[in-house]
């Protein structure tokens, strides 16, 4: 009979995510895996049928994560502009001054989706998953009174989706917490926020844990 696997694939799984996500997937071989994971080497091709394999597996996991931090602010309890307001404090103060590096499906963006049609598809698809979450914030907003009726709710989930995205980059880079926190603030400006819309960001600071 063969003997049980005595590891959690779940844990293997995040393990090789942040080795990918460190050195990326070129810069990554097989004794890092190894090494960030504790498996053999004959141990993971079992498990895993491979690097690519195993990389695959991380960054689906990953991006499933990226979709479902942006849907949370979709469903958030505080107002819907509040929210947003703490999701852009919430990535300046994470990333910024290098202070955690761009998330493997950040990094596999980048280096991959151009040449790689597997990568490409299911980044695309999380943009757009994330995109329609910061719409819906914005439409939320628009039927509470809060942002003008005829504001292009699409354009400014657009909006959102690129400069959070891109703060986090920016951010791993090591461009100070205090910097992107600006941007982020100054990037509110551009919703045509309504008196009551003012307000809600006065009366309240938000979540921005």
């Amino acid at each position: 009979m063969p003997r049980p696997r005595k590891f959690e694939e779940s844990e293997v799984v995040a393990s090789a995510g942040r080795a990918f996500a460190e050195t990326g997937y070129a810069g990554t071989s097989v004794d890092d895996l190894v090494a960030a994971t504790g498996l053999g080497r004959q141990s993971l091709y079992n498990a895993f049928g491979g690097k690519k394999e195993l990389f695959m597996r991380a960054f689906l996991s990953d991006t499933e994560d990226a979709v479902a931090a942006v849907e949370a602010v979709r469903h958030g309890a505080d107002s819907p502009i509040v929210r947003i307001r703490a999701r852009l404090i919430e990535v300046a103060v994470t990333y910024g001054s290098a202070q955690s590096q761009p998330s493997l499906f950040a990094k596999t963006a980048m280096e991959l989706s151009a040449r790689v049609p597997e990568v490409r598809t299911s980044v695309l698809k999380a943009f757009d998953d994330m995109q329609a979450h910061y719409e819906a914030c914005i439409v939320e907003a628009q039927e509470a009174g809060e942002v003008a009726a005829d504001a292009d709710a699409a354009a400014l989930g657009a909006l959102f989706l690129a400069l959070i995205e891109g703060m986090a980059i920016l951010g791993g880079s090591g461009v100070p917490r205090a910097d992107l926190i600006a941007v982020g603030l100054t990037s509110l400006d551009a919703i045509p926020l309504t008196a009551r819309g003012r307000e809600s960001l006065a009366a309240s600071d938000g979540d921005w844990s």
